[in-house]
């Protein structure tokens, strides 16, 4: 029997299913961070929780419906959340809420939370973390191994706690966008998503392609780029370097960051460093610095966006001159925080979506010889090589070209999705347009009034024009 005629069968089911569930929907009074109000709607509708089992067991899935300003309003827009784990409602009270708003001049616009995330069901928080000591430098095969035998004591209690964390992964998520879609009564969709939330259109693409209306994807991750290449970020941090050398016609200028990132990276192989801050309680406390510390530290908190990149030469300045304390409470982060402790969702998320025997090759040879090895997937490669955690099959990490009529916006100083993917997944799309952000983070959508304005535009059906958006550079300090 093929797959495909059993994933067929499996939407049907899901059909069946649906049939017998009524879409609940109720007033909602949607208040923003900052304070703003907007008359909405909460929506409610089951879907099966694991579509490749027998039983009937139904999760319930959540979102926030703004209605459009439009009288003849286009198909709605659904907004996909990052992370995985991101919400899509928490997405909207936050920075983003003025798009929300802004989009509703065309349609309905949709801020769906995912299966475990937000207002939808989630699901138990694991009870066990691993320990890291705070004034001790930890080198990379104590984070491994622990995290590794933390992880496999999660997965052991959520099997006791009856969780299915095999249902937890980017094909369920788009099968149940297909459910709001029907729950919805909509022919057809429109998509809005960025980072993780790319990842998830693209599998929804995969399946369902002709009920895509538009589509504005953001800070592109591709089916097999969960796990980021070494070699990629290395090339960022590079361009990171050259930028910094004239730090866009500032006065204050780092012709030698990449010589200064190496030579502290070299030292601290050889020898680990202490770093003071001083705590909330006005205490100082000291922490162990090792070189995996410091490269995850870098990874995490300052390639994001340009508002993070511009830290890093007098950041790593300062460690050439032996002071470690402006990035000592950043490592106890990665510590107590980052590093020590999963959560169900995301983590099954990741690990389903996997990577492909050529990419793991790929990784492992250049793990050990870049700037920042694999610590910009935080500990997820090791799991994935260290676990025994199922992934999603190679059709899933294959991306075809499609006719999606979509805008990708890429941003050149986005330390987490960079260009080059960016690049290469627009070719995929026939009728899409990538528009460059220069000087773009990973976050760009707030980066610019000009980049929300062209996603209004492309969304009522407009021709973008442009290619390229430039943002004021943001100067190294």
């Amino acid at each position: 029997m093929s797959s495909r005629y059993l994933f067929l069968m499996a939407v049907l089911l899901q059909s069946a299913f649906l049939s017998g569930q009524e879409l609940s929907m109720e007033p909602y009074e949607f208040i923003s961070r900052a304070g703003d109000t907007v008359s909405a709607e909460l929506g409610l509708f089951y879907v099966p929780e694991n579509r490749n089992e027998q039983g009937m067991d139904s999760l319930q899935l959540a979102f926030v419906r703004f209605k459009s300003t439009n009288p003849n309003p286009g198909t709605p827009i659904v907004y996909l959340a990052g992370g995985p784990g991101g919400s899509g409602t928490g997405t909207a009270r936050g920075r983003r809420f003025e798009l929300f708003m802004k989009l509703r001049q065309v349609a309905d616009v949709i801020a769906f939370d995912q299966r475990g995330t937000g207002m939808s069901q989630r699901l138990p928080d694991c009870p066990y973390r691993a320990e890291f000591q705070l004034e001790k430098a930890i080198e990379k095969s104590e984070y491994v191994e622990k995290a590794i035998r933390n992880a496999q004591s999660c997965m052991d209690y959520w099997e006791g706690e009856k969780v299915d964390l095999s249902a937890y992964n980017t094909t369920e998520n788009a099968i149940d966008i297909d459910a709001l879609r029907q729950a919805l009564g909509s022919e057809k969709i429109s998509i809005w998503g960025i980072s993780y939330g790319s990842h998830l259109a693209f599998e929804y693409i995969r399946l369902f392609e002709n009920t895509i209306d538009r589509m504005v994807l953001a800070s592109l991750e591709g089916p097999n780029e969960t796990i980021k290449l070494p070699e990629n970020t290395e090339e960022f941090v590079k361009h990171i370097a050259s930028l910094a050398a004239d730090n866009f016609g500032s006065e204050t200028k780092y012709p030698n960051l990449l010589d200064t990132i190496n030579a502290v990276h070299n030292r601290l192989a050889n020898q680990p460093a202490t770093g003071t801050f001083i705590n909330r309680q006005g205490n100082v406390d000291t922490v162990g610095i090792s070189l995996f510390e410091l490269q995850a530290t870098i990874a995490t908190f300052y390639l994001k966006n340009p508002s993070d990149s511009k830290n890093l030469p007098q950041l790593y300045s300062e460690m050439y001159a032996g002071d470690f304390s402006a990035i000592a409470a950043n490592v106890m982060v990665i510590k107590r925080y980052v590093l020590n402790s999963i959560r169900p969702m995301p983590f099954a998320m990741d690990m389903q979506s996997g990577m492909s025997r050529e990419r793991a090759q790929k990784i492992n040879e250049q793990i050990n010889n870049t700037l920042y090895g694999s610590t910009i997937n935080f500990l997820l490669y090791e799991m994935m090589t260290g676990l025994d955690f199922p992934m999603l099959p190679e059709a899933f990490r294959r991306m075809e070209n499609n006719d999606v009529q979509a805008l990708l916006l890429s941003g050149t100083l986005d330390g987490r999705t960079y260009l080059t993917s960016g690049k290469a997944l627009a070719d995929k799309f026939t009728k899409g347009q990538h528009l460059v952000i220069e000087n773009g983070g990973h976050d760009l959508f707030m980066q610019s009034p000009e980049i929300g304005n062209t996603i209004l535009e492309f969304f009522k059906g407009n021709r973008i024009a442009q290619t390229r958006i430039v943002l004021d550079p943001v100067p190294f300090n």
